[in-house]
């Protein structure tokens, strides 16, 4: 399949690499949509977005797409679903996941930072961080709900309302 890869600081380069599969907990998506963000302009210039992006690795993590295959574990999705994907995948074990600030997560690990991302035809995801969405919203739409969580998340923090 065909990926623009980030090869070194400063390098993009679109090779072809293998097209994954989905481990028992996965779910491999066909890319519809992949945001570009400021967090891949900063793992561009070899800085740390929400966690260190070693190259080699397929950026991309704001995504849309469609479930190509599952695997054995996964219930929430099948194949031909619509779906997006939050990126973050928080352990669940460390202090922080364990006392509800997961966005503190030792052990962070994020689709397109840590691991292949939808810079490419294919990606996998933990199953527990795809969602399906409704055939009304368009997968171009859907690939901006990680941005657009980000600002929510915001305004519900500082408690902000419209009058």
């Amino acid at each position: 399949m065909q990926a623009l890869v980030l090869t070194a600081t400063k390098k993009l380069e679109e090779k072809e690499v293998p097209t994954p599969e989905a481990k028992d907990d996965e779910v491999l998506i066909h890319t519809a949509y992949a945001g570009i963000c400021g967090t891949d302009r900063e793992l561009y210039n070899g800085l740390p977005g929400s966690a260190q992006a070693n190259p080699p690795i397929i950026l991309g993590h704001e995504n849309s797409g469609i479930v190509k295959a599952i695997g054995k574990n996964v219930t929430n999705v099948k194949p031909g679903d619509r779906v997006t994907v939050d990126p973050n995948i928080y352990c669940g074990q460390c202090y922080y996941c364990r006392t509800s600030r997961p966005e503190l997560c030792e052990n962070l690990s994020a689709v397109g930072v840590t691991r292949d991302g939808g810079f490419a035809e294919y990606f996998t995801a933990p199953a527990k961080v795809v969602y399906p969405i409704s055939d009304n919203l368009s997968l171009k739409a859907a690939a901006v709900t990680e941005p657009l969580s980000c600002a929510m998340h915001g305004a519900n923090l500082l408690k902000l309302h419209p009058y």
